[in-house]
């Protein structure tokens, strides 16, 4: 689809002009989302891959990498989905996360414990893009920038290892956010997915694009024209009082259309209600400063 090409461009070349100074000189790893190696509807649309590679490029960065750990075949998924003609076309460098140098991390056990994992170097020193696209989660309500790179930056099989409990995942997401949070935050929303997401919802015609380089409010602002409240999802509000962003709506800077006139309320995992359920005891709060 053209439109979808020529609108993410767009927009990051407005973000270019703005910011683009950034890139200039820095290892940038773009990171699209590859959970499924098949489906493509799960699945960083090529033309979105292609938009964020032709512009970047253009930055002058010290090496333009477009990288993933995905929790089936990553070079597969960049085969079937048509990445690599535009990997190739910008001089991006084609890495799996999951076989890149590690450095470990500590995530929170269900029972208070430290679980190490590994995550990927690239994915800590880069100047991180996350090309995302809105679905609904069966741990976490939704799944946009900020998850998608901070799982595909853990390494197999240590993803895993942060699926402890719905309070857990939340927390771990936000712990490993400090480090790994998107620079720059690109959601494709020109067909997204509900219901049983993140491999096996069905398509929703939504036709937005967001970019933008606080990846709270970026994320928040999807979730809002998904029809949730980003003030009750876990993880989103931890990343927030984390200083890693803003999550409410009177602290965004909108350029653009109007958001409610993008609203489409989508049709959540069949375990929401259970999902709401992510608060954590107040020890564990101030354990990590987030009383």
């Amino acid at each position: 689809m053209r439109e979808r090409y020529l609108a993410v461009r767009a927009l990051l070349e407005q973000w270019a002009e703005e910011q683009g100074d950034q890139v200039s000189g820095k290892e940038v790893l773009v990171k699209p989302n590859c959970v499924s190696a098949q489906r493509e509807l799960a699945s960083t649309h090529a033309d979105t891959v292609r938009s964020a590679l032709e512009v970047l490029a253009q930055l002058r960065p010290k090496k333009l990498i477009l990288g993933e750990g995905s929790s089936e075949d990553t070079l597969r998924a960049f085969k079937n989905f048509g990445y690599l003609k535009w990997a190739e076309r910008f001089g991006a460098e084609v890495l799996d996360l999951n076989q890149d140098a590690y450095e470990i991390r500590n995530v929170h056990g269900e029972n208070g414990e430290h679980i190490p994992v590994r995550i990927s170097k690239t994915a800590l020193r880069s100047f991180r893009v996350t090309l995302a696209k809105q679905k609904t989660h069966d741990c976490v309500i939704v799944t946009l920038g900020m998850k998608n790179l901070v799982v595909g930056a853990i390494q197999k099989p240590d993803k895993v290892k942060i699926h402890q409990g719905y309070p857990t995942i939340n927390l771990n997401l936000a712990l490993l956010a400090k480090e790994l949070a998107p620079h720059l935050t690109v959601i494709d929303g020109v067909e997204g997915m509900e219901g049983d997401g993140p491999v096996h919802g069905d398509p929703v015609s939504h036709g937005f694009v967001l970019v933008g380089s606080d990846p709270v409010a970026v994320d928040a602002a999807a979730a809002t024209l998904m029809g949730f409240s980003p003030a009750r999802i876990g993880y989103l509000v931890y990343c927030a009082r984390f200083g890693l962003g803003q999550l409410d709506r009177e602290n965004w800077e909108v350029v653009g259309d109007s958001l409610e006139k993008a609203i489409r309320p989508y049709r959540p995992h069949r375990n929401y209600r259970e999902q709401l359920n992510w608060e954590l005891e107040p020890a564990v709060l101030e354990k990590y400063g987030l009383a």
